[in-house]
């Protein structure tokens, strides 16, 4: 069975792939840990330990490096993880929302964690052929620049948007006209140029795992997690494992959208701009409301528009949030606003799950302080004291790089459970 084929076949890992995951994830994460360490950390006897560690040895996935200072007895042998036993690319293939700052991020990160390389290409509208030759040609970039051979690399995750079917090998965007778009046709074209299994996975999901496996925000402690893509969808870590849903297609935070053909046509549009049910865009309706209120009168001083010339066309999210950090006021209205309606959102997913870490990406984490303390003060007054006190609310500390760290993620911890 290849990489790419196990991952589609199922996601759960069996009780030795999880021994294996949990025991080299210390190994990685604290850099220098004695098999003792290692013993103690996951409650398995010192034999079993060894018996997996000179595996990993034998294998050159892990390299003896010194001994520890001694605390009586025979001093401790220290491990770390070889960084140069494999690499993997990771691509975010970035939100469905094409703005003026969407981007297409690739990675190549080494076997510890650390992003050896890294390419970022402006997003931009184009058909289906033209988009994946644009992703080939990131990944033949990510090759030339780092300077890594072909064999060394042990796969390539890429990060879809919207809702996959694993079966027919497409994926949906989840709004009114969404497209439906062929990963599988992506997934073979990079499988055939590079010979390198290729996993495709939602993004929200990546971001989740590229948090908690390299991310400096989250321990190792979290163990429930949930990934913001600002109020589209969320990627879940439920009891230290990816969560994916009957068939394979949770995460997604908004009601269907009728189709055309609905003998109410207005029923969707019944529901305000307020509905909870419906996405209000990547930047969270931000810049569309920012644009309205700078067409009526009485914002004219605002520094909105003095960052946009008086272009009203070209405010973005990024525009509202740097007039923010001026104390504009209709800046911080926006940020504070949106703040409170993905808060409501938020908590109401905190009452269901339970998480212990909430982490918002896709751009929303350089809403700032403005922002964040409107979500968490929202979530406070929504959810419920209990599932609160446990839940810390986060911006990805990865920030871009958080969904194209976590497809590289994907494959790396699918080499290191079948070690």
């Amino acid at each position: 069975m290849t990489l790419g084929e196990g991952v589609l076949k199922r996601e759960r890992f069996t009780e030795k792939e999880r021994r294996n995951l949990a025991i080299l994830d210390i190994i990685r994460r604290t850099r220098e840990v004695s098999r003792a360490e290692i013993s103690k950390i996951t409650h398995l006897n010192i034999v079993t330990i060894s018996n997996y560690i000179d595996d990993y040895i034998a294998k050159g996935l892990v390299l003896e490096k010194g001994y520890d200072v001694s605390t009586g007895g025979r001093r401790p042998e220290l491990l770390e993880i070889n960084s140069k036993f494999g690499y993997t690319i990771g691509i975010d293939l970035g939100s469905p929302h094409i703005m003026e700052d969407s981007c297409i991020v690739g990675t190549l990160v080494d076997t510890s964690g650390r992003i050896i390389c890294k390419v970022k290409v402006r997003k931009e509208e184009e058909n289906q052929e033209k988009f994946i030759n644009r992703i080939m040609g990131i990944v033949r970039d990510l090759y030339g620049k780092s300077k890594v051979e072909k064999a060394r690399v042990k796969g390539v995750g890429v990060a879809i948007w919207g809702v996959l079917d694993r079966y027919k090998g497409t994926v949906r965007y989840a709004v009114e006209k969404g497209g439906i778009f062929s990963y599988a046709a992506l997934q073979s074209a990079i499988e055939r140029e590079f010979d390198t299994p290729t996993l495709v996975e939602h993004d929200a999901t990546a971001g989740a795992l590229g948090e908690k496996w390299m991310g400096l925000g989250l321990s190792t402690e979290a163990e429930n997690i949930l990934y913001m893509c600002s109020d589209s969808s969320c990627g879940l870590i439920l009891s230290g494992e990816l969560y994916y849903g009957a068939s394979k297609s949770a995460g997604e935070l908004n009601i269907n959208p009728p189709s055309p053909d609905y003998k109410d046509d207005n029923c969707w549009a019944k529901y305000d701009y307020g509905c909870g049910f419906r996405s209000r865009g990547i930047d969270l309706g931000i810049s569309s409301r920012a644009k309205s209120s700078l067409s009526h009168k009485g914002n004219g001083n605002s520094k909105i528009l003095q960052l946009v010339n008086g272009r009203i066309d070209s405010v973005s999210l990024n525009t509202v949030i740097e007039a923010a950090r001026f104390q504009d006021k209709l800046a911080m209205e926006l940020l504070t606003e949106a703040g409170d309606y993905l808060g409501a959102k938020i908590a109401f997913l905190i009452n269901l799950f339970n998480p212990d870490s909430i982490v918002i990406g896709r751009g929303m984490e350089k809403g700032g302080d403005i922002f964040m303390d409107a979500v968490r003060k929202s979530v406070k007054k929504w959810a419920y004291e209990e599932s609160l006190k446990v839940a810390r609310i986060v911006p990805a500390s990865l920030g871009e790089d958080s969904i194209a760290c976590g497809a590289s993620a994907l494959v790396m911890q699918q080499v290191f459970a079948r070690i």
